[in-house]
This record gives C-alpha cells, sequence and structure tokens, in this order.
C-alpha cells in the first residue's frame, strides 16, 4: 500500500475511533444524566407529596388522599405512582388504600437499606425509570413525625414508588449521535481534501524518495524525483537528484575509453546542466607546468598563456572569486571583472582548471551556488580521470617507437582507422608528408649501426621541432618516416618540408671513419584534394617520395595526378 493510501487509511480510522468513542463517552454520560434528572425530578414529587400527606393527615382527611395522588401522576406525567407503608406504619393505621401494604423487592430493598433505589428498564419502544424513595422518620423537621407516629425516629414510615418516561432524552441522544457521525464525516471529506492538497506532495515526494534510494542501493542511478515543492523538502529533492545524476556521470564515464571524452562530457555538463555560457577548461602538466587549452567558448581566444603560473588558482591550489577581494587575480582582472577560477588536482603529475566568466555579479552569484556541485562532478571524476591518463601513458608507450620517442607504425594504424578525416576544416587540407633518408643503407654499411641509429635519432628531434603540437611524426619503418599535419595549409605543408630537409642536410654526423652529411627525400600529398581517404594519401605521397628520388633526392615533390598515369609509377 503506498504511502498516500496509508494515511488516508490511519486519518479515516482514528476519525472513526474518535467518533466512536466520543459517542460511547456521551451516550455513557447521556444516560447518567437523564438518570439523575428522572431521580431529582423523582425526589421533588417524593417531597411534594409528603407534604401534602401531612396536610391530608393535620386535616384529618388521610382518606382523600388517593385522589392527590392521582393528581399529582397525571400532572407529571408519572406511571406506577403510589404509595407503600411501611411494617410499623401498617401496625399502627392499617393495611390502607390496595397495594399500600405490598412491597415489590425493590421496595423491600428500600425499607431495608433506608436509601433511594432506582431500575432503568429498556424495551424497544420505551426507556423509562423506576424508582422508590424511602420516607424517614424525624423529630426536627417540620412537622414532627413523632407527633403522629408511634415509629421510632429514624425508622422508615415508607416508601414512594413511580415509574418516571426518559424516552426523549434517549431520543436527544440518538440525534446528537447522528449529528457527531455528520461531523465525523465531514471531517473525513475535510481530510482526504487536506491531505491531497497539503500532505500528498510530501507523501509522494516520501514515496520517490523510498523508490529511488531502493534502486540506489541496488546501483541503479536512472531515476528523477519530480515535486512541486520548493521549501526544504524540495531541496532536500533535488540534492537527490543532483547526487542521482552524479552517480550517473561517474558510471558513465567509468565506461569511457579515455580522458578526452570524459572532459567532452564535463564541457556538456557545464553547459547544459548549469546554463554556463562563457568558460575555458584547461589541463595542467604539474611538472612542466604547462596548460592546455581543452575548451574555450569565451571571447578571449587569443589570450591564453601555456605557462600555468600566472593562474592563481592552481599556483595557490584554491578556488579563485572576482568577489572575494578586487582585482584579486590581475590575469584575469584582464579580460573579464566577474570570474571564477575552479582548480582540481588530479594526481601528482596533473591538474584541471575551470575558469568561468560571469557578464555581471547576479550571474555570478547564480553560478556561485553551483560551484559545490561541480566540484562534486570532478572529485568524482578525479579516480576515473587519473587511470584514463595512466592507460593512456601505457597505450602510449605501446604505440611509440622506442628508439625516436615518434609514434609507431601501430599508432598511425589506429589513427587512420579514427573518423579523424572528416574533420578537416573550410579552407585547410591534412597533408602527408612522407620521408625517406638518402642512401641511408650506405651509412650503416659504412660507418655501422650505431651512427645510423644516431642519424636517425636526430632526424627525429627535426622532425619534433619543426612541426605543431597537433601535429603527429611516425617512424614508418627503418628509415622512412610520416608526419601528419591535420588542417594545415599546401604552403604551410611545403614550407615544413622544406624546413626540415635543409636542417637535416646542415647537420654533421661523427664516425670512426670520417665526419659526413645526409639528405632527405621528401614526397607530400594531400586531403581531401589529391585522395578520397588518408591511407590513398599515404600512398600518393609515397609516389611523391619515388619521384623525388628518381628526379635527384635532396627535394621536397608534391604528388601530381600523372605520377600514377594508367596505374604505373616511377
Amino acid at each position: 500500500m503506498k504511502t498516500n493510501k496509508k494515511v488516508l487509511t490511519i486519518i479515516v480510522s482514528m476519525l472513526i475511533i474518535v467518533s466512536i468513542i466520543i459517542s460511547s463517552i456521551f451516550i455513557y454520560n447521556f444516560k447518567l444524566f437523564s438518570i439523575k434528572s428522572a431521580t431529582m425530578q423523582a425526589v421533588s414529587i417524593a417531597q411534594n407529596v409528603r407534604d401534602g400527606l401531612t396536610a391530608h393527615m393535620v386535616n384529618g382527611t388521610m382518606d382523600k388522599r388517593e385522589q392527590f395522588l392521582n393528581n399529582i401522576a397525571k400532572n407529571q406525567n408519572i406511571e406506577n405512582f403510589h404509595l407503600l407503608r411501611a411494617p410499623s406504619v401498617i401496625k399502627q393505621y392499617g393495611d390502607g388504600f390496595e397495594g399500600e401494604s405490598e412491597a415489590s423487592n425493590m421496595e423491600k430493598e428500600v425499607l431495608r437499606t433506608k436509601t433511594i433505589q432506582s431500575k432503568l428498564i429498556e424495551t424497544s419502544k420505551k426507556t423509562s425509570l423506576q424508582i422508590s424513595i424511602p420516607y424517614i422518620a424525624t423529630s426536627v423537621d417540620n412537622p414532627n413525625c413523632m407527633m403522629c407516629h408511634t415509629a421510632l425516629k429514624g425508622d422508615v414510615l415508607g416508601a414512594l414508588s413511580m415509574e418516571i418516561d426518559i424516552s426523549d432524552t434517549k431520543s436527544e441522544s440518538i440525534s446528537i449521535i447522528f449529528d457527531i457521525l455528520i461531523i465525523v464525516f465531514i471531517l473525513i471529506i475535510i481530510s482526504i481534501l487536506v491531505v491531497n492538497f497539503y500532505i500528498k506532495p510530501y507523501i509522494k515526494l516520501f514515496d520517490d524518495l523510498e523508490d529511488g534510494i531502493s534502486k540506489a542501493y541496488k546501483g541503479d542511478f536512472s531515476f528523477h524525483i519530480e515535486t512541486t515543492l520548493t521549501n526544504e523538502a524540495g531541496k532536500v529533492a533535488n540534492r537527490l537528484n543532483e547526487l542521482t545524476e552524479i552517480f550517473k556521470f561517474k558510471k558513465t564515464i567509468e565506461l569511457d575509453e579515455n580522458k578526452n571524452i570524459i572532459y567532452n562530457r564535463i564541457i556538456h555538463i557545464m553547459e547544459t546542466n548549469f546554463q554556463i555560457k562563457n568558460f575555458i577548461f584547461f589541463e595542467i602538466n604539474n611538472i612542466t607546468k604547462k596548460r592546455i587549452n581543452i575548451f574555450n567558448s569565451t571571447n578571449n581566444q587569443n589570450d591564453l598563456d601555456e605557462d600555468a603560473n600566472i593562474c592563481r588558482a592552481f599556483r595557490t591550489s584554491t578556488n579563485i572569486y572576482s568577489n572575494d577581494f578586487d582585482d584579486i587575480c590581475k590575469n584575469c582582472k584582464q579580460k573579464v571583472n566577474n570570474y571564477i577560477c575552479l582548480n582540481y588536482i588530479i594526481d601528482d603529475d596533473y591538474s584541471l582548471v575551470l575558469h568561468i566568466q560571469a557578464d555581471d555579479k547576479l550571474e555570478l552569484n547564480r553560478i556561485q551556488k553551483y560551484t559545490p556541485i561541480i566540484s562534486n562532478y570532478f572529485n568524482m571524476a578525479k579516480p576515473v580521470i587519473e587511470t584514463k591518463i595512466l592507460l593512456g601513458i601505457l597505450k602510449e608507450t605501446t604505440l611509440k617507437d622506442p628508439m625516436t620517442a615518434l609514434y609507431n607504425r601501430r599508432f598511425l594504424n589506429e589513427l587512420l582507422d579514427s573518423n579523424i578525416s572528416s574533420r578537416v576544416k573550410d579552407g585547410f587540407v591534412h597533408a602527408m608528408l612522407m620521408i625517406d633518408i638518402d642512401f641511408f643503407k650506405q651509412v650503416n654499411d659504412t660507418y655501422g649501426h650505431d651512427v645510423g641509429d644516431n642519424v636517425i635519432k636526430k632526424l627525429a628531434l627535426i622532425m619534433k621541432d619543426s612541426i605543431r603540437d597537433s601535429d603527429m611524426a611516425v617512424r614508418f619503418g627503418g628509415e622512412e618516416f610520416i608526419i601528419f599535419l591535420p588542417n594545415t595549409t599546401k604552403s604551410k605543408a611545403v614550407e615544413i618540408s622544406n624546413n626540415i630537409n635543409k636542417t637535416f642536410s646542415t647537420e654533421s654526423f661523427t664516425s670512426d671513419i670520417e665526419i659526413f652529411t645526409k639528405t632527405l627525400s621528401i614526397g607530400i600529398a594531400y586531403y581531401p584534394n589529391d585522395s578520397d581517404s588518408l591511407w590513398k594519401t599515404i600512398k600518393y605521397a609515397d609516389e611523391a617520395l619515388y619521384v623525388a628520388k628518381n628526379t635527384g633526392r635532396d627535394q621536397v615533390i608534391e604528388f601530381k595526378n600523372d605520377m600514377h598515369k594508367d596505374g604505373e609509377n616511377y
């Protein structure tokens, strides 16, 4: 049974129980009140009868008392109204009228105990009180009983018995009970309305919390609690939803392939969950103090210094808020007046910094309220990112040539199997440079493999110094190398090729025999201009390299379509 039904059942049950208790108490007390009222009425009548009989006795008209008694019974609407003479009075004055000497069991008890005795008689049609009141002989009251009776002081002279109808009071009690039931019914209706309007949202929240916690206990964080409450109860629901989203985030990123995918998820959360428009996301190498721009949605696209030490958040390992102190960070102040910089240490080697810009102080205060939640996301991501970094390092060691520290052919295969070929910016190309050391076999044969290795290592250093961080140099095999220049221009690709060729040709190599120099042959092909895939681009760059070697070496040749005319290569 849902909590809402339980609460309604409890409230209705309590109201019914209370109504039964109240009705029972009312019936009992109303019954006592009716008996007490009838008893008081009977005592009053008995006193009047006593006074009347005394007057009859004084006036010598005791034989007329029957009419007197009948008139009282008639006027008071009393049944079974009669006098009873005690044995002492019978002995003195005789049996009297019919019935005055015959005592019922209740009247005998009255004569014995000298107390009022009563009995409630209830039938389906009538409720009445049968009562018998004793007359006690006294010498102090007016009149003095001892003047007419031979009985001793304190003896019972007789009793007055009657039956008083109290059916009306019973009907009134039933009517009142009916009114109570109507009131209880109205209260039940009001309770249902109150529960549905005021309490139901809390009950629904409680049920949702119970279901959500049960799912979370089983590792299911797919639930989301909806509530119309905006008070503390609503805040509890929102906090649980936030925790749910954070755990879902953690569960998701644990299965992500690498840290870059996790970074993209964090960026998405900043934009969608927290509606943060302008921010920069940095990854910082704690060893080299170099920061890499992961994402930048601000207007300061060209103002990103690679030196991490200029970042106060990184340098002090604290979160920076522009409203804490005027001009707290001069570097950020140059860009925007309202900002937040959040620093997160991943491990000894890496940190993350989230730089958020706000349009005004109102926006800044709104974002600042979210910083604890944002921190929860990063704290959940820390161990996962650390693991991905370690896995990335391990994977990178398998994808690099140990002698040159350049990427190897396995890396090239993975790169070309990805969808990188579809990421060509308008007006740019992906350039493939195929590089080969001219007459390299002679180096190994003449000077030995150690000298040959030095030549290869030197070329690798020259290539790395000549290209961008986003470019990739690959040792394709032996003395052959490939450089991949994504999103570049043809002129830039030729410039880099000529620079590598010129720089290498000026290098001198020392052997046990002599000092010598070497040259390069370089072939270039472009995607998508020359081919429809990167694999074909490599093939065409190799054909251009072949032309370079067969037309004099020590040169850079760009691919032309006629280099494989009629399916024949040089």
